[in-house]
């Protein structure tokens, strides 16, 4: 999936290859298609979640019903597996109003890169003070350069890939949980969605029954001061 590959590049340094795909994804303003609810009763994603059966067949759909902050910061904490150890990386992910930055921490906690992507721009630096790419971000959307999964890619998996769904407390959090398998890699993975934010706190993939890959995110209470987040090295604000 191409975020994953993005987060093992840009966390981990490891190779990838580009897919051109774009996310696409349309959230529904008032009803979804094989989930017989009228979204407008509702006033909490938890309130839709607890309305209907969760199962393979439709989490999808459930997925995509649920209402997404237009402002949050989140923290994140990414571990790979492998025999004799594991790395791990911290990031921390903000987000207003569709305009999103990226700070990927080195492991003594020192900033080591940043992305900022504002509509069709994104701007990616290394270090505090780096020289700044900037482009068109292309066929890639902001939670692929958030390099880190989101409740997006459950959005474009084939139904095909998707073994079962449920609705259950992880982390003492009442969460969507997807359980899918990669027909390439064979991996399979686990996806924690909130039931309330409708954003994406956790991901786990195995190789048969040995953990390869962990996520864990936090979602901040912390108000984003947005002249702050999304300001350039050399001060230019494109928020």
């Amino acid at each position: 999936m191409i975020v994953f590959a993005f987060l093992l590049v840009i966390f981990f340094g490891l190779p990838f290859s580009k897919n051109d795909g774009g996310s696409g994804i349309v959230l529904p303003q008032d009803g979804v298609d094989g989930v017989d609810i009228d979204l407008d009763k509702y006033t909490s994603n938890r309130e839709i979640v607890q309305a209907v059966r969760v199962d393979g067949d439709n989490i999808k759909k459930i997925v995509a019903a649920l209402r997404r902050p237009a402002q949050y910061h989140i923290s994140a904490n990414s571990t790979i597996y492998y025999t004799g150890g594991q790395s791990s990386k911290a990031a921390e992910v903000y987000f207003s109003d569709g305009v999103s930055r990226t700070i990927v921490y080195d492991g003594s906690g020192q900033q080591e890169r940043s992305c900022i992507i504002n509509g069709d721009n994104v701007y990616i630096w290394e270090g505090v003070r780096g020289s700044v790419y900037s482009g068109s971000r292309g066929s890639f959307s902001a939670d692929d350069y958030a390099f880190i999964p989101t409740y997006e890619d459950i959005l474009e998996l084939d139904d095909g890939d998707i073994i079962s769904a449920d609705y259950l407390l992880y982390n003492e959090m009442y969460c969507l949980v997807a359980e899918t398998r990669d027909r390439l890699s064979g991996y399979r993975g686990l996806y924690y969605i909130s039931a309330e934010s409708g954003l994406l706190i956790g991901a786990q993939r195995f190789d048969g029954d040995t953990l390869v890959y962990s996520l864990s995110c936090s979602v901040l209470d912390a108000p984003i001061t947005e002249e702050n987040v999304f300001t350039l090295p050399d001060g230019t604000y494109v928020g």
